[in-house]
């Protein structure tokens, strides 16, 4: 008989299941032994793996920055590269001036491989 892992023997308890589950785990046992076995083990890892790292930031920018365009922004307090992205403005205009010295901060964030700002300094 199979043992613990505490040693002692295991009970053979009767398990119920009603049909529908029974079918369900049936049908389920036979499309994975009947699946191809050069696939990989299936594994589970960090979720912000699977969407590439980190979804939000804060970054600045300068000069305005129309809606439906896109602009690079630098991420706030990297200084080693890369440090920049290329967020794209769906909602609204930022007026100001074109000056390239003039630092505006923002916020973006991550949907699949894109970034969209989602928050900006306006004055």
């Amino acid at each position: 008989m199979a043992q613990k892992p505490d040693g002692k023997a295991a009970k053979t308890d009767r398990v119920v299941f009603t049909r529908p589950a029974a079918e369900r785990i049936s049908k389920v046992v036979r499309t994975v032994e009947a699946g191809g076995r050069d696939s990989s083990p299936l594994t589970f890892g960090n979720r912000s793996e699977g969407l590439g790292g980190k979804v939000f930031r804060v970054c600045t920018f300068t000069g305005a920055w129309s809606k439906n365009s896109a602009k690079v922004v630098t991420f706030r307090g990297i200084t080693s590269t890369p440090n920049t992205a290329v967020a794209q403005n769906i909602f609204v205009a930022i007026t100001g001036t074109t000056s390239t010295s003039t630092t505006k901060n923002c916020a973006i964030a991550k949907d699949g491989t894109a970034w969209y700002l989602i928050s900006a300094e306006c004055s």
